[in-house]
């Protein structure tokens, strides 16, 4: 298959199906030439990264919104005409007028060669004057988001966040440190490099790090730098027993087994039993013994005695505002009315949750988002109707101070 035909239909496929970026090129990259593997990767993600600038730059030229197929295939053509400067503009034109001509017909071709021409004609559209307008379309973020980025946290912040996203993020190894230490791995490999935070970050600099047997011996897990500061906030010790209520895929949970030297007992799960299974997939390739997975509703935590954990982690489901920079996907498709689905939910799963907790025992809640009604809010009104409960200590990573995920964690602790 054609390399720009493959990618037109991948973008199709993720954006009006929905389907992950990630698991479509990992199922279907093979059906091009393996010389074209990477062109057709930089392009899909390319697109996906800079979307609402690739939009822009065409769509002052049409006076009715094409067809949506349509509007992903001028998107291409975009970021391959200012992002990618090496191929020329006569090719791009042409397989695009290709591809049209295949999906509609003559009119479809000649509709999409006019507008090709008409945007190399004039070059790159001049960007709008006021500040978060031009923020959000230069860096491909809702409008909305902006907005509520600079109300939240200030404008400079947002505009650190929203650049940051653009970034290629590191890939991150959280360092077995059961079986080896960083410095021993940094040795055996000059393609390790020392984190920024955590004592068990590792950047790897190599490709596809699930394949080395670095990985599949169990010496190290992938997992971002921002996430594998949950488990140290916790804090878990040796012997205590621990409950991880939305645990899958159990990245998270084996970190808490690790640090406990794989000694105590660490109760997990999730709602959806084949989420289970990645989190026992996981425990098996680590060779640990304290995790008992188990199939779970993190809102009513059936089976389960109250009052009988030393620590217990809410890593909630959440909008994922944190993680934009390494899941375009999410970007591309988010709403602003997502937020209002979830925040009950994270309210219930926390106050169930915190039922679970001995008297002195501790609780952290946390989201991989940037959205004070899903994190510092939700704490605010829990501390107000949970008066056994004290605040210790919350923290926001942005994405900007490690290269990393955005995340929010808050400790909690039950005084009586």
């Amino acid at each position: 298959m054609k390399a720009r035909m493959f990618v037109y239909q991948a973008l199709c496929k993720i954006c009006l199906e929905k389907t992950y970026s990630n698991l479509y090129l990992r199922n279907e990259l093979d059906r091009v030439d393996p010389k074209d593997k990477a062109l057709c990767t930089q392009i899909i993600y390319g697109t996906l990264q800079n979307y609402r600038l690739c939009r822009y730059q065409w769509e002052d030229f049409v006076h009715k919104k094409p067809k949506d197929s349509m509007c992903v295939l001028l998107d291409m053509c975009m970021y391959q005409l200012f992002f990618m400067d090496h191929l020329p503009a006569y090719a791009v034109v042409n397989e695009a007028v290709e591809i049209a001509k295949k999906q509609g017909g003559n009119k479809q071709g000649a509709f999409i060669n006019a507008i090709l021409h008409k945007v190399i004609k004039r070059q790159q559209r001049k960007l709008p004057s006021d500040d978060v307008e031009k923020l959000a379309i230069e860096t491909s973020h809702p409008e909305w988001l902006v907005k509520m980025w600079s109300a939240q946290y200030s404008f400079e912040t947002c505009r650190k966040i929203c650049e940051s996203n653009m970034n290629t993020p590191n890939v991150c190894a959280r360092v077995n440190r059961m079986k080896i230490s960083r410095e021993e791995l940094m040795e055996k490999d000059s393609l390790f490099e020392l984190g920024k935070s955590c004592p068990s970050v590792l950047y790897y600099h190599g490709s596809n790090l699930a394949k080395t047997s670095y990985y599949q011996d169990g010496l190290l897990s992938i997992q971002d730098e921002a996430s594998q500061m949950v488990a140290y906030f916790l804090d878990p010790k040796p012997k205590e027993k621990i409950l991880d209520v939305c645990a899958a895929p159990g990245t998270k949970t084996c970190h808490i087994a690790e640090l406990m030297k794989d000694r105590g007992e660490i109760i997990c799960g999730d709602i959806h039993p084949h989420r289970v299974e990645l989190i026992k997939q996981g425990v098996n390739r680590l060779h640990l013994t304290s995790i008992t997975p188990k199939v779970m509703d993190a809102t009513s935590l059936e089976g389960l005695e109250e009052e009988s954990f030393d620590r217990v982690l809410c890593d909630v489901p959440c909008s994922g505002y944190g993680v934009l920079g390494r899941k375009s996907d999410i970007k591309y498709h988010m709403q602003s009315s997502d937020m209002d689905e979830i925040i009950p939910i994270q309210a219930a799963i926390l106050n169930k949750a915190s039922q679970m907790v001995k008297k002195g025992g501790i609780v952290v809640y946390s989201t991989c988002t940037l959205n004070k009604k899903e994190n510092e809010k939700q704490i605010e009104k829990f501390i107000k109707n949970h008066e056994n409960f004290t605040l210790l200590q919350q923290e926001t990573v942005f994405p900007y101070t490690y290269d990393s995920d955005g995340f929010f964690m808050a400790k909690l602790k039950r005084i009586k």
